[in-house]
């Protein structure tokens, strides 16, 4: 993966060098800094020393334009470093894009890491023997610590989390002493002692705005300046626009009113043929005039991709979760393109985190509810939300969905969507949760300013959403459609990507996971408990609880941990 590698120690100079061939390298004092990049929005990445600092910062930075005429600079590094000398760290807060990056000060020996607002860039640290290792990649951390004699081990807890959830809770990875620095988060590293801080946090927005006139126009508002920062970016470096398209809302959000405000993509959707998401995709592009580009999934042969998924995931969460994407991407020459446009997390933030105003039903959301009781999950770290939703922003956007933006970057390019934009979440955030439920404000903004949206069916629900009541209703109509598929044996109408009839249809993902389970299932026999809770979730479990088992098994495998 792409970012910076930092580590305190040269030890690891003299022992193994492999992997940071094609890297640009820093060294001052005792520290290594070293950069892996891609060319692509080449002009926002910084990696240089003045004689007062070492900085950089890996990404795309959605508003750097208007941030240099601000501030009335040319040079981007000099901004960065005005920035800095006036705010401090808290200059972060006003970027916007996909990004990480750090600040060294020489005189003082204070290395400043951090993170964006939404953790859209993998970065993982740890600190060992009054050392630090920074990277991008899980697997360059095990190697390092491995070159310093150090024991990499199954963390225990993490794994039963991963069991029952899909994936991590907080800063967690599959291994101890090992974390990954989260969203609008920060690294100070100083005379041997690492400290992990906020420098943006969604727990201070308040809830404030009860009308519901008040929040759609907030809303429109918002979403329409994070559209125009997210394609006037493509236009800055003369790339074409592509976007995904489907038949959910948030994405005919992003390119239908992209197409308004004379925004053209190519678009794209990936699903089983036939399936919904492809026919209403393929209607909109159509309507409005769109290049569309369809890339079935049928029968699901891009599930035996493990090892690849977990080189990009690390296995903070089940393989498959963004395995189709990742797959449509490498069926696209993405080479004249500029960022992935999609609708990522829109849902989420209006409303698909209410469960019932006024509880916390913060741990509501399992793959599997099969050693429930052995997650334990610290009250102080629910107590630290300030509700339900922002927990599960963080947890499951943050922790979960993010992984389609690590698929994208992989593929060399950053994605993107308005509702990621920081401050569309702030207001989204700000809107009381009675106005969410079941995504009532979402419909009322659509139907109210952008009617034309409502002309095509919604995948979800299988009806136009010009009607909140739908909604509900789709609750019992869609548990029909289910019912009436598995009866006449149309198992494969029942998503765009059906996992159990593709698992139950071909031998060759079947004959894939009995061969891997079985060769890799002894890694866990010195710890008796997990071997045989492992092997029951297997031989029991459906295709999502098998798919976590792999994913445990290989990265134990890949990263040779201690169990």
């Amino acid at each position: 993966m792409y970012g910076f590698y930092i580590q305190n120690s040269r030890i690891v100079e003299n022992k193994d060098k492999s992997g940071f061939e094609n890297t640009e390298q820093i060294h001052y004092k005792s520290f290594s800094f070293r950069y892996l990049k891609f060319d692509k929005f080449i002009e926002d990445k910084i990696f240089t020393q003045t004689k007062k600092f070492v900085l950089g910062i890996d990404g795309v930075i959605l508003n750097k334009k208007s941030l240099l005429k601000e501030y009335a600079k040319k040079d981007f590094s000099d901004l960065i470093l005005r920035l800095y000398e006036k705010e401090k760290i808290d200059f972060v807060s006003k970027i916007k894009g996909v990004f990480s990056g750090f600040i060294y000060e020489k005189d003082s020996d204070v290395l400043y890491f951090y993170n964006d607002k939404t953790a859209t860039k993998q970065v993982f640290y740890s600190q060992y023997k009054n050392s630090l290792i920074i990277a991008p990649t899980l697997e360059s951390i095990v190697r390092l610590r491995n070159n310093q004699g150090v024991n990499n081990n199954l963390d225990i807890q993490a794994t039963y989390n991963l069991l029952t959830f899909g994936g991590m809770i907080e800063n967690q990875t599959l291994i101890e002493d090992v974390f990954k620095l989260g969203a609008g988060e920060y690294l100070k590293f100083n005379d041997n002692k690492l400290e992990v801080n906020r420098y943006f946090d969604f727990n201070q927005v308040e809830i404030s705005i009860t009308s519901k006139k008040t929040a759609i126009n907030r809303l429109n508002v918002t979403f329409i300046e994070a559209l125009k920062l997210e394609y006037e970016k493509d236009k800055e470096y003369n790339y074409k626009h592509i976007a995904t398209l489907s038949g959910g809302l948030d994405s005919r959000m992003n390119v239908m009113l992209a197409k308004k405000m004379d925004y053209k993509s190519l678009t794209y959707c990936f699903s089983q043929s036939n399936y919904a998401d492809e026919k209403i995709a393929r209607k909109i592009a159509k309507d409005l005039n769109l290049d569309f580009k369809f890339i079935p999934l049928d029968d699901g042969d891009y599930l035996i991709n493990l090892s690849e998924m977990i080189g990009i995931n690390s296995g903070l969460q089940f393989y498959h979760g963004s395995a189709h994407y990742n797959y449509a991407l490498q069926q696209l020459d993405l080479s004249n393109y500029g960022l992935m446009h999609t609708g990522q997390i829109g849902d989420g933030i209006l409303g698909g985190f209410v469960s019932n105003v006024g509880n916390k039903n913060y741990l509501l959301k399992t793959i599997s509810n099969r050693f429930i009781e052995k997650v334990n999950i610290d009250k102080s770290v629910l107590d630290s939300y300030s509700n339900e939703e922002v927990f599960k922003l963080y947890q499951r956007v943050f922790n979960l969905a993010n992984f389609g933006s690590y698929v994208v970057e992989h593929n060399k390019t950053y994605l993107v969507s308005p509702f990621l934009d920081d401050d569309v979440i702030k207001v989204a955030l700000s809107i009381h949760p009675s106005l969410k439920i079941n995504q009532n404000i979402y419909i009322d903004w659509i139907n109210q300013l952008h009617p034309e949206i409502m002309k095509y069916k919604w995948e979800r629900t299988g009806f136009r959403p010009d009607k909140k009541w739908k909604t509900a209703l789709s609750r019992y109509t869609n548990k029909l459609k289910k019912e009436y598929f598995i009866f006449t044996n149309q198992q494969d109408k029942l998503s765009m990507n059906p996992l159990a009839y593709w698992y139950a249809t071909n031998n060759t993902i079947k004959e894939f996971y009995s061969r891997s389970f079985n060769e890799n299932i002894g890694l866990l026999e010195a710890n008796k408990e997990l071997f045989t809770d492992v092997t029951l979730m297997f031989k029991e479990g459906n295709f999502t609880e098998k798919a976590v088992v792999l994913t445990l098994l290989e990265v134990i495998k890949k990263y040779r941990l201690r169990v």
